[in-house]
């Protein structure tokens, strides 16, 4: 009974250890090279081959700045108006016994044309009454001076002394110059009302508007014809008080046309056609308009027989009025510039530069800086993250370089270094791998035994 026991001990030890092996050790071992095999494949991968980092140019359109003595110009708008516009009204009456054939709307006429003819039989008839009634008052006149000389010298001969004026026929000499006088003027009224049947044009102009017709009655201030002279014409251009300043325009400038120093280019379309116009400044309008606040200058313009195009009372116009020089500055495109009155530049390393614009004078399609320096590269694209010392390409509006490409020293040593770097890194993990792969190899072997 001892002996089977003591067996059976012994049998159940090997079958245990047997399990253990099988169960534990084992799988332990298979899965410490299984590791083993892994570690050592990733340590023995082939490594990919390095790149050098490169930065990215940020390609942007530049425009090329160059410093320039230029005038400074104004710009505003305004509508023609004739300097002489009037309504032509009759003086007398009477009925119409001419007409011209230039009184229409529309028609052109000259200085001194006769435009209409009142009948003048009865105007006619009253010089020839005022010139009877003259020459009655020169004769009595006459018989009157004859008188007081006669009584004068019969005073004289008699000797009397201090004789009174009605003696010496003084009141009645008076009387008949006074009445010859005003025979006088009743002719000359009469004569002017004569003179008046005739309507003539006062100015070379334009007809505006007429309804007349042959052997119509006209009263006293009756209306003949508006009309308005075409030789000279005028237009009142708002502008700012910082306009006024930028142009050095005198708040109180007045001259005459010759002698201006303000010139101004009218243009228009009208149609398909453009047309422009030379004019000048004469003078500044004394009052600021008290709803816009602007201020006006007014400009004349003189038309010529040979006008490709006549101006047109009402004539909406664009004025680019010319001022003072302004030496070094640049001309940009207003794309040029950004928010705050900032400028982007290309700098000479091709990196993004910040400025702040001193501008002389915006103007619809450009603006004016001074102290920028000559042959600046000027940003005129956009960028989403303008950054100060950004890379840049400048390209010039035709897609061409406009400097060469240029890699900064630090960005090339920079680019050294992350090399470097690189390959020690590289190094350390091939050390550290082969240490660990010995490591783990001991392991396996003292777990085996």
């Amino acid at each position: 009974m001892p002996v089977n026991t003591a067996t059976h001990d012994v049998v159940s030890h090997q079958l245990f250890y047997r399990k253990l092996i099988k169960w534990f050790v084992v799988p332990s071992v298979l899965l410490l090279l299984s590791w083993l095999i892994v570690n050592w494949l990733d340590a023995n991968k082939p490594q990919p081959t390095e790149r050098p980092t490169r930065v990215k140019n940020f390609k942007v359109f530049v425009h090329r700045s160059e410093q320039i003595t230029t005038p400074l110009v104004g710009y505003s708008q305004g509508q023609l108006l004739p300097r002489q516009d009037l309504e032509l009204r009759t003086e007398i009456t009477g009925k119409i016994d001419q007409l011209s054939d230039n009184l229409v709307n529309g028609g052109k006429v000259q200085k001194g044309e006769l435009l209409v003819q009142i009948d003048q039989s009865d105007y006619q008839l009253q010089v020839i009454q005022r010139q009877s009634k003259v020459a009655q008052a020169e004769q009595q006149l006459a018989t009157v001076k004859a008188q007081t000389q006669a009584a004068q010298q019969e005073l004289a001969d008699l000797g009397r002394k201090n004789p009174s004026e009605l003696a010496l026929g003084l009141p009645q000499l008076k009387q008949a110059e006074a009445a010859l006088k005003a025979a006088q003027a009743d002719l000359s009224i009469a004569e002017l009302a004569l003179s008046r049947t005739q309507i003539l044009a006062p100015f070379n102009g334009r007809i505006e508007q007429e309804s007349l017709t042959r052997g119509q009655y006209l009263n006293r201030g009756g209306l003949v014809a508006k009309l308005h002279a075409n030789d000279v014409m005028e237009v009142r251009l708002a502008m700012s008080s910082e306009q006024f300043s930028q142009i050095s325009l005198p708040l109180d400038y007045y001259t005459s046309y010759e002698h201006s120093e303000f010139t101004v280019k009218l243009s228009s379309q009208i149609g398909r056609n453009n047309y422009s116009w030379d004019a000048k400044i004469v003078r500044v309008e004394a009052a600021i308009d008290s709803q816009t606040r602007s201020i006006y200058a007014v400009a004349e313009v003189h038309t010529t027989i040979d006008e490709k195009q006549p101006l047109l009372k009402g004539l909406f116009v664009n004025a680019e009025i010319t001022g003072r020089q302004a030496s070094q500055v640049s001309i940009l495109p207003k794309a040029a510039l950004r928010s705050n009155e900032q400028l982007w530049i290309a700098d000479s390393n091709n990196q993004l530069q910040v400025l702040t614009a001193d501008i002389v004078q915006r103007t619809p399609d450009t603006i004016i800086v001074k102290n920028l320096p000559n042959n600046s590269l000027v940003i005129t694209s956009a960028l989403a993250i303008p950054t100060p010392g950004m890379p840049l390409q400048p390209l010039t509006t035709e897609g061409e370089f406009a400097r060469k490409k240029i890699k900064p020293k630090n960005q090339t040593k920079q680019l050294e270094k992350n090399k470097l770097k690189g390959k020690k890194e590289n190094k350390k993990v091939k050390r550290d791998n082969g240490k660990s792969q010995a490591k783990l190899a001991r392991l396996g072997h003292t777990n085996a035994k």
